[in-house]
């Protein structure tokens, strides 16, 4: 026994001892991507603050949105699906893990012992090692598989947690500016049919036609058709922000529609001048693309030690008791003991390219993980560019609009008192009219564009999680 136990341990040194040095296929490596320096903007050394560095909850600080955004991200049912898959990317690495240890397992078999005039079979009962030596590296590479997947899985959950951020804030910013439109609207039409009682006044005194009656009363049932599909609209939004909370769709009760609060937005924060590219390495879906990447170069490995002729060593051990009986397994006198250890290899010798298959999909899926890696920060940087665009061009759009509109009120004011002076047709109040509830319905979209570009900004920039950041 002596000898046997110190045969064994000599093979396990050597074994170990070379698969330590050996292991197959590529180390991975991340490729050369050629980003530009920067994007649409530059965030010049200084700035160390961005808007993609700030916490959500500091971004996003209002009373009534801030609320919202902490039951989503604790009710959310894809957030919550994220953290299921976290949970299986972790029990695979665990069962990736314990192929570095051997195995024990309990057995009883049976098998037929040959004798002249006899039927008696020979039980055996024990307890049977298996140990496969990690020669060239597969179980390595299995290991290191199953940790990237893990890392992905966890990004992947970042991923949700920073779209689910920036959807309820935009979808809550979105029910605001519903909001803005239905009072514009309400109050337009308190004035429109205020000037329609005017206008069939002096019609009935014969002071205007019937033909100003008639653009009066259609201008007003315009107005009056606008607010059913703006109010349609909202509760289609409410329904989506409920989901988006975790529960079931529903009407949702927001505090009274407050103008200057919804003017405000939550585009106060300061864009950064610029934004490099190596930022955009805190994105989530980058680190999901880029160790997916790590797992399939992984996985590369495990199907170049599959293939021939690489022999598969390993450790075998049976620890037990024989007999003729099963009765008689635990009686020493009638059951003999059973004790073996030794190596064991398997050799591939033919499988008909089997193997050789499996390394060149293997080969093929590490490339396509390389160009969804490169689509993604393709993907990353256009987001950026087009989020900042849309966030100038809705800011660049304000003033103006605000001009417009104080042009406009003025204008009705003054074609109302010209009007009433006989010297212009009721068709110049109109026209004014028109002038001023289209100006106010474009401020609150201009609004809103501005706030859903800087949430959009806020996401593309990888803004959202929790975690530190990492270089491109």
């Amino acid at each position: 026994m002596i000898m046997r136990w110190s045969t064994l341990l000599g093979i396990a040194a050597a074994a170990l001892s070379l698969s330590a040095c050996t292991i197959v296929g590529r180390d991975y490596d991340r490729p050369e991507l050629g980003l530009p320096d920067r994007s649409a903007v530059t965030l010049t050394p200084s700035e160390a603050q961005t808007a993609a560095n700030v916490p959500w909850f500091d971004v996003f600080d209002d009373p009534e949105l801030r609320p919202l955004i902490e039951e989503a991200l604790a009710s959310n049912l894809d957030l919550q699906l994220a953290f299921a898959r976290i949970e299986e990317a972790r029990a695979r690495l665990l069962v990736s893990r314990s192929l570095f240890f051997p195995r024990v397992d309990g057995a009883l078999t049976t098998a037929a012992t040959p004798q002249s005039n006899s039927n008696d079979g020979a039980f055996t009962l024990g307890l049977l090692l298996n140990w496969e030596v990690d020669l060239f590296g597969k179980i390595r590479r299995q290991n290191e598989a199953a940790r990237a997947q893990l890392l992905a899985s966890e990004a992947g959950k970042n991923a949700v947690v920073t779209s689910i951020v920036q959807q309820t804030a935009a979808t809550w910013l979105t029910l605001r500016e519903l909001q803005a439109e239905e009072s514009i609207i309400a109050r337009n039409i308190e004035l429109q049919e205020e000037a329609l009682e005017l206008v069939l006044k002096l019609n009935g005194q014969g002071i205007v036609s019937d033909s100003e009656v008639q653009q009066a009363t259609a201008q007003l049932a315009g107005t009056r058709a606008l607010l059913p599909q703006t109010v349609q609209t909202r509760l289609v939004t409410e329904n989506l922000l409920t989901v988006l909370l975790g529960r079931y769709p529903s009407e949702i009760d927001l505090t009274p529609f407050d103008p200057v609060r919804q003017a405000q937005g939550i585009g106060a924060y300061a864009l950064p001048v610029g934004v490099p590219s190596d930022l955009l390495a805190r994105r989530p879906d980058v680190i999901f693309a880029e160790q997916e990447l790590v797992a399939a170069t992984a996985n590369e490995g495990v199907a170049i030690a599959n293939r021939f002729p690489f022999p598969t060593i390993g450790l075998t051990g049976l620890l037990g008791r024989t007999s003729t009986d099963i009765g008689s397994l635990f009686e020493g006198g009638r059951s003999s003991a059973l004790n073996s250890w030794g190596p064991n290899v398997q050799l591939p010798i033919l499988n008909f390219g089997r193997d050789l298959g499996n390394v060149r999909v293997a080969e093929a899926q590490t490339r396509q993980a390389l160009i969804v890696y490169r689509q993604t920060i393709q993907t990353a940087l256009f987001e950026v560019n087009s989020a900042v665009y849309a966030y100038t061009a809705a800011e660049e759009q304000l003033d103006p609009l605000t001009v417009q509109l104080t042009a406009a009120q003025r204008t009705l004011f003054l074609q109302d008192l010209r009007f009433r002076s006989g010297v212009v047709s009721y068709l110049s109040v109109l026209d004014a009219q028109r002038l001023v509830l289209s100006t106010e319905l474009a401020i609150a979209r201009a609004r809103l564009q501005r706030d859903l570009a800087f949430t959009d900004l806020y996401r593309a920039l990888g803004g959202g999680w929790d975690g530190p950041e990492a270089a491109l």
